[in-house]
């Protein structure tokens, strides 16, 4: 997931080990044409001979890494699903590659290297917000930190907010306190995630809702929708289940309580020419997981979505002009998936 401190990890390893690789070769993975600029550029530092070097000379040199060195390649944020890295991976018993992405599929490069990232331990968010804020204990915050879903970045974010408002008056110190952000956030939160802090304790240059963007511009526009879609749901917990038996249902209520407006069809969202397909809404679900927006587990044979609860308010503050549309939507899924099968009524109540 963007935001929870990827970059910043691999950062803080080569700080601690400065002495563990003879070559950091850093290359912006965003996009091939990057990948291959941040390639030629180091090979042309190789020295003499290496004025006119390209990319695949790059390649060919990091193949070659010198006996008795070790060298890393270091490809961050290659979020793009569609980028082939294969490529840009050269092979050499003294060479380490290192990847960072939203792209959980990425991991299928390293198998049994590949380390998912989620939400910071309660411990390590307030060892986050202590020291963007420049604070010390003792301090309790956990209301702020479960609010910010415990995610790094914006963690460091308010921090970094609150270090900045805080003053010093004839020597004694006037904190912005963190109760102060918590009571600013509720209010403003998304004029607040959206800009970063120029004096940010990770020099991260982008807040969070602009992270969500990237991987949002990124996504088909049928992941777009269902991801609105999702978003008046409680965030925990939604069961596929009860897409799959409204659709049976022609998502129509099983009793006529309230006359409803149709301007608005579910189906176009959730069929794929003209009928159900669950491997159709499988597809859109897979493209959602591997940008990290949502998550999926298993319980009883059947399958439910999480989502992050700043994913959620970001998708709500995005689509504030057009959520009663898929507030609509949503309620009609719960609504019309009533069957025998009791046990689907029992997931549904914190939706309702």
């Amino acid at each position: 997931m963007g935001g929870c401190g990827k970059t910043q990890l691999v950062s803080c390893f080569l700080l601690q080990y400065p002495n563990l690789y003879a070559q950091t070769i850093y290359v912006d993975a965003s996009s091939s044409s990057s990948i291959k600029f941040d390639l030629q550029a180091w090979a042309r530092t190789l020295g003499d001979g290496h004025d006119g070097a390209v990319w695949e000379d790059a390649i060919a040199a990091l193949s070659r890494v010198p006996h008795g060195e070790q060298w890393i390649l270091i490809l961050d944020n290659a979020d793009d699903p569609s980028l082939d890295l294969n490529q840009f991976l050269p092979r050499h018993s003294h060479l380490t590659i290192l990847i960072t992405s939203r792209n959980r599929d990425i991991g299928d490069h390293g198998p049994r290297s590949h380390l998912e990232l989620g939400e910071m331990t309660p411990e390590e968010a307030l060892a986050a917000l202590l020291q963007a804020a420049q604070r010390k204990l003792p301090m309790d915050d956990e209301e702020m930190r479960r609010d910010l879903g415990w995610l790094a970045i914006a963690l460091v974010q308010a921090g970094t907010y609150c270090y900045q408002l805080s003053s010093t008056v004839d020597g004694v110190s006037e904190p912005y306190t963190f109760t102060q952000y918590l009571s600013l956030f509720r209010s403003h939160r998304a004029d607040l995630l959206k800009k970063a802090e120029p004096s940010s304790l990770d020099n991260y240059q982008r807040g969070v809702y602009t992270t969500l963007d990237l991987s949002y511009k990124a996504l088909p526009q049928e992941c777009r929708e269902f991801l609105h879609f999702l978003s008046p749901f409680h965030y925990i917990d939604i069961p596929l289940a009860a897409f799959a038996q409204a659709a049976k249902n022609a998502f129509k209520d099983p009793w006529y309580c309230h006359p409803r407006d149709d301007n608005y069809e579910t189906t176009h969202l959730l069929y794929k020419d003209m009928e159900w397909s669950e491997p159709h809404l499988q597809g859109i679900v897979r493209n959602l997981r591997s940008f990290s927006l949502v998550t999926a587990s298993s319980m009883n044979d059947s399958l439910f979505l999480q989502l992050h609860p700043l994913v959620q308010a970001w998708c709500r503050d995005m689509t504030f002009t057009i959520s009663h549309s898929y507030r609509r939507m949503a309620i009609r899924v719960v609504t019309a998936c009533g069957n025998a099968n009791i046990e689907l009524y029992r997931f549904l109540l914190p939706h309702m």
